[in-house]
């Protein structure tokens, strides 16, 4: 089984290739450039936060308010709980601890911080408790006619300063009330992008699977769709997706590759040919920010009726299949491949694409920069040159950090949105399915993350008596592993209230944002 690629250790320093220069410390960054300053106009994610707070005060505990620029919640369905006034007092005083941090840390130079991160204060056991619980979510989700119960759990722990990664869930109404819908959206170059992706991939999804249904009728002459004018880019993509093809695709993984590139066209050409329609500076950052920022997108749609899991990929994130063996072993099934210049495939495609290229891929990045060889946004690696020319010193003066030209742009776009599919058929050996963010592969190996979470499995199952954890919730458990164990594999509770005590920007350098969903299978 393969390796985490690799872990952060306290006083050393990111590996080759995984900082610029002009970094101002945090390793292994994807867009490879400064932290992106919040642009003049956007909304804060502090709002998303103060609205659960008066939902859950009013006795509200069903939603997930993912925001638009526009400031419109968009429900997405997990749960949420009152925090309690115990664990309140030990956020307050982390943030304490880190402000106080910050302070020393920033005095420094980047050699001084890093031998100044191993002497921080340690965090105490309660108050990593309360920063490992803050965001964590259970459900169940229940089965009509045909389908079974499935237990959803997730958890998100920070490094960046606003989080960067988004979770989303829905059940897809679109002929079928069985087949759900969890994602991941792993930002870089801050978060507009994959806040977007989170609002808009669930309802985009369920209608390219309305237009394909549609299509399939019209193909038996059963009926003449009659398509809404904004459904037109859709049925354009799709039918050029089957001829390409050149063969019937299943629905789901056809209506994921279109939602994947239609998705990616609008928040990077749609936008950009509606900003210059419009000519208002006021909606730059509005229409735009989504553009300059990226985000790496894993979206897995479970359905529990046909009994199968379609898993739609571009970045790095991941999903892994726990299975069980018939000898009470464990084994790690992987349901997507990471896209980067480690992956054979990827380099071969993208010589592929630019044939008189030889530096595509640089330092093991695209054009030396970008760390997926597949994303959503990233105009910058995209759009055409006089776009970039015409727009950049703008958006950059307006806080846009990202918003520069590579070295050596030829031929874009470099990156794209389309995602590789991964269809499989679930057996009764299938027990869960792990979705997260690439901070939880630069932690721990497959094998570790699904042996971690049998553990919590076996834990769970009913007369499992002598088996316990620490946490009720799936990727709580999860995640405290992750951020327990060092460079060696050795797990150590010193290590998890050290390494969260370290403040951003600077924790950057050793722990990425680690968002995970753990789908439980067959859960009764």
């Amino acid at each position: 089984m393969q390796q985490a690629r690799s872990r952060r250790a306290f006083g050393t320093s990111a590996a080759a290739g995984q900082q610029s220069s002009n970094d101002s410390g945090a390793a292994g960054k994807k867009a490879g450039t400064p932290d992106t300053p919040q642009p003049a106009g956007t909304t804060k994610r502090s709002l998303t936060f103060a609205i659960g707070g008066i939902l859950a005060l009013l006795g509200v505990t069903s939603y997930t308010l993912l925001r638009q620029p526009s400031g419109v919640p968009v429900e997405v369905a997990t749960q949420s709980k009152p925090t309690p006034s115990s664990t309140q007092t030990a956020l307050e005083s982390v943030a304490t601890k880190r402000s106080d941090a910050l302070k020393k840390l920033d005095s420094l130079t980047n050699k001084e911080r890093r031998e100044e991160a191993k002497r921080l204060g340690l965090l105490t056991a309660e108050e990593v408790n309360a920063v490992l619980h803050a965001k964590e979510n259970s459900w169940f989700i229940e089965p009509v006619a045909g389908g079974s119960r499935l237990r959803v759990d997730t958890n998100q722990v920070s490094s960046n300063d606003p989080l960067e990664d988004y979770l989303a869930w829905t059940t897809l109404s679109s002929n079928a009330t069985n087949r759900h819908m969890f994602s991941v959206f792993d930002g870089h170059a801050g978060y507009l992008c994959a806040e977007q992706l989170a609002a808009r991939m669930g309802p985009m999804l369920d209608k390219s699977l309305e237009v394909i249904a549609q299509l399939a009728e019209l193909k038996k002459g059963i009926k003449k769709p009659e398509f809404e004018a904004g459904d037109k880019a859709l049925v354009k993509t799709i039918r050029q997706i089957e001829r390409e093809a050149g063969l019937n695709w299943d629905h789901v993984p056809l209506a994921l590759t279109a939602t994947f590139i239609n998705m990616d066209y609008e928040l990077v050409t749609g936008a950009l040919a509606e900003f210059r329609k419009q000519q208002q500076l006021m909606r730059m950052d509005e229409l735009l920010g989504p553009a300059v920022s990226g985000s790496c997108g894993l979206v897995a749609v479970v359905d529990t009726e046909a009994k199968e899991v379609v898993v739609a990929n571009t970045g790095d994130s991941r999903a892994l299949l726990g299975v069980r063996l018939k000898n009470g072993t464990w084994k790690a099934v992987r349901l997507s491949q990471d896209q980067t210049a480690d992956n054979a495939n990827e380099l071969a495609r993208m010589a592929r694409e630019h044939p008189r290229e030889d530096s595509v891929i640089h330092r093991g990045r695209v054009l030396g920069g970008l760390m997926p060889t597949r994303a959503f946004g990233d105009c910058r690696y995209k759009w055409p040159l006089e776009a970039q020319q015409d727009l950049f010193p703008i958006l950059y003066s307006r806080g846009h950090r990202y918003a520069t030209t590579p070295p050596n742009y030829v031929t874009p776009p470099y990156v794209t949105a389309r995602p590789v599919i991964v269809k499989h058929m679930l057996s009764d050996d299938d027990k869960f399915i792990v979705i997260a963010s690439d901070g939880l592969y630069d932690q721990l190996s497959d094998a570790e993350v699904i042996g971690s979470v049998s553990q919590w499995y076996e834990a769970h199952q009913t007369g499992a008596s002598t088996l316990t954890t620490e946490d009720d919730n799936a990727a709580t458990h999860l995640i405290r592993v992750a951020l327990s164990t060092d460079q060696s594999g050795r797990r150590s509770d010193t290590y998890i209230r050290r390494l969260l005590a370290i403040p951003p920007p600077h924790s950057r350098r050793f722990r990425d944002d680690i968002s995970v969903t753990i789908v439980t299978l067959n859960a009764e």
